[in-house]
């Protein structure tokens, strides 16, 4: 019924263009900013009604993605109004960053956290996005170093700050904030788990890499698949846990009847000094197939050796010769000659 009424004074048109824009900004938002524009034209409403309208068109706009035209609107109501609002500086900070003109949004998003009473979330992760797309990842650390103080509960800040300090490399920071997350039970999933035995890794600690794993594959919150079995036992591995190592290689060689982890599972025997049990993994590995057997046969051959087994020992030196290992097994050869002849061991 209204929308055919056409009034001449300027003050009526005014009330109704603002009337009308506000029954259409559910129905239709492009309809309720034309006429709220049409209304703020005439300036000849009170000023809280003008005011209104100018926040009106602002948000409207914003909705529509109409981005420099709400900063627009947004800068008429500060103008007009004379006040400053912490939410009205957050969507601004939120234009600028959707019109990727990420250096603008640090200025509203730092008015709006200097305005707010109580601390948001909202602005920081502004200047985080910010920074971050703009590759100013050292910029992007400090807010997260702030935010950890604010909002200490929040196991998202905590995980993000680990991250972004390793994309800067920084390592041991990454691991302190991460591990810090996990002894406040802050880290739930599965990649956040693998994420931090990575960071014990590369900080030189993969005892406590695997130990992380093979704690939560045995919680079950981790699967026990080829990926999670093959970190758990090359970090024991790395670490010097050689019976450990051989564990999880074995299980890993059964899961996926893969020879290369029965070749490592019987080397790791062989380094744990349990040579006897490393034949059979090492005859495995080269039943089920491997690249290199070359190498499988030099490991026989130590663990041959080693117990004393010397032509068992000689026979997989000239395996390994023939195998592409000519150059180690020939260093090894004239060891065995010489311990078999002191012996009395016919080779």
């Amino acid at each position: 019924m209204l929308s055919g009424v056409e009034p001449t004074a300027p003050f009526d048109k005014a009330y109704l263009y603002s009337f009308l824009g506000k029954l259409y900004i559910e129905k239709d938002p492009a309809k309720a900013q034309k006429y709220l524009v049409d209304a703020v034209k005439l300036d000849v409403l009170s000023f809280t009604d003008q005011a209104g309208l100018l926040k009106n068109i602002a948000d409207l706009s914003l909705g529509d993605k109409k981005f420099q035209q709400a900063l627009d609107y947004y800068a008429k109501w500060m103008d007009f109004t004379g006040e400053t609002n912490p939410d009205v500086y957050l969507r601004m900070a939120n234009c600028y960053y959707e019109m990727k003109q990420y250096s603008k949004v640090i200025a509203p998003a730092d008015l709006a956290i200097a305005g707010l009473k109580t601390p948001k979330k909202e602005p920081y992760l502004m200047k985080l996005g910010a920074y971050y797309e703009a590759k100013q990842i050292k910029k992007a650390i400090e807010v997260l170093e702030t935010v950890v103080v604010i909002f200490p509960e929040d196991k998202q800040w905590w995980v993000q700050l680990g991250s972004f300090y390793s994309l800067d490399e920084q390592y041991d920071k990454a691991l302190a904030a991460i591990e810090l997350a996990y002894k406040q039970g802050y880290l739930k999933t599965e990649n956040e788990i693998k994420t931090l035995a990575n960071l014990y890794n590369n900080n030189s600690i993969p005892f406590r890499a695997a130990a992380v794993l093979e704690k939560h594959m045995k919680s079950g919150l981790l699967k026990k698949d080829r990926s999670t079995l093959s970190s758990i036992a090359s970090s024991y591995n790395a670490a010097r846990e050689f019976d450990k190592a051989a564990v999880y290689f074995g299980e890993l060689a059964k899961l996926e009847n893969d020879g290369e982890a029965y070749r490592r599972q019987g080397t790791a025997l062989l380094m744990a000094g349990k040579e006897s049990a490393a034949v059979p993994a090492l005859q495995k590995a080269l039943e089920v197939g491997v690249k290199d057997k070359g190498r499988v046969h030099l490991a026989m051959m130590e663990a041959y050796f080693y117990q004393a087994k010397l032509k068992d020992a000689y026979r997989q030196n000239q395996l390994a010769r023939d195998n592409g290992q000519a150059k180690a097994a020939s260093s090894w050869a004239g060891y065995i000659k010489e311990r078999a002849e002191k012996k009395g061991i016919s080779l």
